[in-house]
């Protein structure tokens, strides 16, 4: 898929891309995006993160005073990528803007229900989490490119 800017038709094709079933396939599924930003020296800074895909948007919890919140509120393009692919398998990556906005308790919850056994393996429940993570980072994707690994 070729480079898209943000203009509404390109905007189109970018969710077009996403709603293909191999790629909403990964993005409901996987448990980790790495999530890219940018701090004000210039600098990428790669952080893998939880997310929920909701067929639009990313939602990511993070602490509030996370570098990557930090960074976001300066310069809100942002870069995500799926875990790596086995040879064959599909590449996934997405550009966008972030922003640090509230979110509704449906999707909350929704987060919480895809992150149950992951609350467990860290020795915590939902509400702990949710008042550690209490910021939220939604991510509207701009691009997105999907292509098999070699």
């Amino acid at each position: 898929m070729g480079a898209m800017s943000t203009s509404p038709p390109d905007r189109h094709r970018a969710h077009e891309a996403m709603r293909r079933p191999d790629v909403a396939s990964r993005l409901r599924a996987e448990e980790v995006v790495w999530l890219t930003t940018v701090d004000e020296q210039g600098r990428p800074q790669s952080s893998p993160v939880w997310f929920h895909w909701d067929g639009t948007d990313l939602l990511v919890l993070s602490e509030p005073a996370a570098r990557k919140v930090v960074n976001i509120t300066a310069d809100p393009h942002v870069a995500v990528h799926l875990e790596g692919a086995d040879a064959g398998a599909l590449v996934v990556t997405l550009e966008g803007r972030a922003v640090v906005s509230a979110v509704d308790a449906n999707r909350l919850a929704a987060y919480g229900r895809k992150y149950r056994s992951g609350f467990a393996r860290l020795d915590t429940d939902q509400a702990a989490y949710l008042e550690r993570f209490s910021t939220s980072i939604v991510i509207h994707p701009t691009r997105a490119r999907a292509f098999p690994s070699t």
